[in-house]
C-alpha cells in the first residue's frame, strides 16, 4: 500500500484494517533487533519474522516474565480488552488466536451483550462485530508470547537496551546491558518499543539528531482493580460505563480466565479511588449500578490494585524531524493515552500492521522511514482524537491543533452524543471505537445529517417541555391576579 500521494486518512486507515498477509513474504532484512518484548514490541517482531532472517527481542523482564514483578509493566493487572480493530490482526498473524484464548478461559462478548462505552448511556450496542474480548493482560500477552516466540527467527537477549549505535545516516546497532556486561546488538533495522517511558529521544539527541516533540496532555486519571470469583452472573455479562458525573468517572467489568471477573473503577482528580476491598465494594454500591455490586460480592482474588496516570502522551516522528535510516517506534513509546477506552493492544496491532505495509513496499532502508511514519501518523492520530475529546473538554487544556483538526473535534462530539440516542449513529460511533474504521468516517454527510436529525428531535421535545413549564407558569400567574387558586391539573 503506496501513499506516495496525499490520501484522506479514512482511506489509509481501512487499508490499513482490511490488510491481508502476503503469500510470498520476500526477505528483506538480514538482523532486526526490537528494543522491549511487551505486546507492541512482540507483534512488531511477529511481523519481521516474514521479513528478516533474524529478529532480536532485547526485554529486561525476560523472556516469560511473572505476572506480579514486571517493572515494564506497572498497570499490567489493571483492566485490558482486545478491540475488534486488534483481534482481526492477531487472528491474520496467529490463525485461530481467538478461539484458542476463548478455549483457555477468555470471554468475546458480541455486540449484543455490550453496554455502550463510548456515548454515555447504558443501551446495548448493535450491528458492530467482532466484539470485544476480554482478558487479563498477562493472560492476553502470555498468548501472544508464547506464539512469537516459537518462531524459528525470533529469539530473547535479556537485558537492557541503553543506546543506539549509527553510522553514517543510519542506525547499525542497539547498545545492550546484559548480565552485568555490555555488548553492540547489530541490526539493520531497530525497533523502539520501550514504552511511555522511552528514551529514544535522548538517545537520538545525544547521537546528534533530532529529539522527536513530546506532547503531554494532563488528565490525572486514577483507577482501581480488583479480581473476584462472583456467586452470580451478572446481566449484562460485560459492562463499559465512562464519563459519569461526580467522583466515579466511570467503571468496567468483564468476565476473564479460571472462572474469575475483573472489575475496574476510574477516577479524575483527587477523587482517587479506595484501595481496599470495603472502599472498593463501598464505591461500587454508591456510585454505580447494581450489577457492579453482584459480581464484587463473591471471593476477592487479591487485594486492590491501583494505578496513577498522570498524562496522555504523543511523540511525533517523521518530518520534519532528521531522523536516521533503518529506525522506527511503535507502541507507548509513540502514543500512550486514557485507557479507559481500550485502545492500547489494538493500537499497537495497527502500529505493527503499519511495519508489515511499510516493508511490503520494499522501501529504501537507507533513507528514514518516513513511509512507515506517514501510516502510523494515520493510525495515532485515529486513536488520539477519540481519547482525548473528553480529557480536553473537562481540564480546559488547549492542544496545538489545526483549524481543520478543531473542527472535527467539535463535529465528532456532537456525533457522540446524538449516538447516545440512536441506534444507527451508535453503530458508527462503536465502529470507530473499536478501531475498525477512522473517526472520520464519523463526519461523513449521512452520519452528520443523522446525527442533526437526533438534535433536532432532542432541541424540538425539550422545547416543547419549556414551552410546557411556560404556559404553566403563566396560567399561575394569571390565576394569582384573579385572586383564585390553581386548580389541582394546574398545579401538577
Amino acid at each position: 500500500m503506496a501513499i506516495d500521494r496525499p490520501r484522506r486518512p479514512a482511506g489509509v486507515f481501512a487499508d490499513l484494517v482490511s490488510t491481508t498477509t502476503s503469500t510470498a513474504p520476500r526477505q528483506v532484512l538480514g538482523r532486526a533487533v526490537v528494543m522491549g518484548g511487551s505486546v507492541a514490541g512482540l507483534l512488531a517482531a511477529r511481523v519481521l519474522a516474514d521479513v528478516a532472517a533474524e529478529v532480536v527481542i532485547v526485554e529486561r523482564d525476560g523472556p516469560d516474565p511473572g505476572v506480579d514483578d514486571r517493572p515494564g509493566v506497572p498497570h499490567g493487572l489493571q483492566v485490558h480488552a482486545l478491540l475488534a480493530g486488534g483481534r482481526l490482526h492477531l487472528d491474520r498473524w496467529f490463525p485461530g488466536f481467538s478461539a484458542d484464548c476463548v478455549a483457555a478461559g477468555a470471554f468475546v462478548a458480541p455486540s449484543r451483550d455490550l453496554r455502550s462505552a463510548l456515548t454515555g448511556r447504558h443501551r446495548w450496542l448493535r450491528s458492530v462485530d467482532p466484539g470485544v474480548m476480554s482478558g487479563s493482560r498477562p493472560f492476553l500477552e502470555g498468548m501472544i508470547r508464547r506464539r512469537v516466540l516459537a518462531l524459528p527467527a525470533v529469539t530473547v537477549v535479556t537485558g537492557r537496551a541503553t543506546g543506539l549505535e549509527c553510522r553514517g545516516g543510519a542506525v547499525t546497532g542497539v547498545h545492550v546491558e546484559a548480565g552485568g556486561e555490555h555488548r553492540v546488538e547489530r541490526a539493520d533495522l531497530v525497533v523502539d518499543a520501550t514504552g511511555r517511558a522511552s528514551r529514544l529521544g535522548e538517545w537520538l539527541e545525544r547521537a546528534g539528531w533530532d529529539r522527536p516533540d513530546l506532547l503531554r496532555l494532563p488528565i490525572e486519571l486514577s483507577y482501581a482493580t480488583g479480581y473476584f470469583r462472583s456467586p452470580a452472573t451478572p446481566e449484562p455479562p460485560m459492562w463499559l460505563i465512562r464519563d459519569l458525573p461526580g467522583r466515579t468517572n466511570g467503571g468496567v467489568y468483564g468476565p476473564i480466565e479460571d472462572d474469575r471477573y475483573i472489575v475496574m473503577i476510574s477516577a479524575y482528580g483527587d477523587h482517587r479511588p479506595g484501595s481496599t476491598i470495603e472502599d472498593f465494594r463501598a464505591q461500587l454500591r454508591a456510585d454505580l449500578p447494581e450489577p457492579f455490586t453482584v459480581v464484587t460480592a463473591g471471593e476477592p482474588q487479591g487485594p486492590i490494585r491501583t494505578y496513577h496516570m498522570a498524562d496522555s502522551r504523543r511523540r511525533d516522528f517523521g518530518p520534519p524531524h532528521r531522523l536516521p535510516a533503518r529506525l522506527v517506534a511503535v507502541g507507548d513509546a509513540v502514543a500512550s493515552f486514557n485507557p479507559t477506552f481500550g485502545q492500547g493492544i489494538s493500537s499497537a496491532a495497527l502500529h505493527a500492521v503499519c511495519l508489515e505495509s511499510y516493508l511490503s513496499d520494499e522501501p529504501d532502508l537507507d533513507a528514514p522511514a518516513d513511509g512507515f511514519f506517514a501510516r502510523q501518523r494515520v493510525v495515532v492520530d485515529a486513536a488520539w482524537r477519540l481519547s482525548t475529546i473528553m480529557d480536553v473538554r473537562r481540564t480546559g487544556v488547549v492542544l496545538p491543533l489545526s483549524l481543520r483538526e478543531r473542527l472535527a473535534r467539535r463535529l465528532t462530539g456532537h456525533v457522540l452524543s446524538a449516538g447516545a440516542r440512536d441506534a444507527t449513529v451508535e453503530a458508527a460511533v462503536t465502529a470507530a471505537g473499536f478501531m475498525l474504521v477512522h473517526p472520520d468516517v464519523l463526519l461523513t454527510p449521512a452520519v452528520l445529517a443523522r446525527a442533526a436529525v437526533v438534535h433536532g428531535r432532542v432541541a424540538v421535545a425539550r422545547g416543547v417541555v419549556a414551552a410546557r413549564h411556560g404556559l404553566r407558569w403563566l396560567a399561575g400567574r394569571v390565576n394569582e391576579r384573579r385572586g383564585r387558586r390553581p386548580l389541582p391539573a394546574e398545579a401538577a
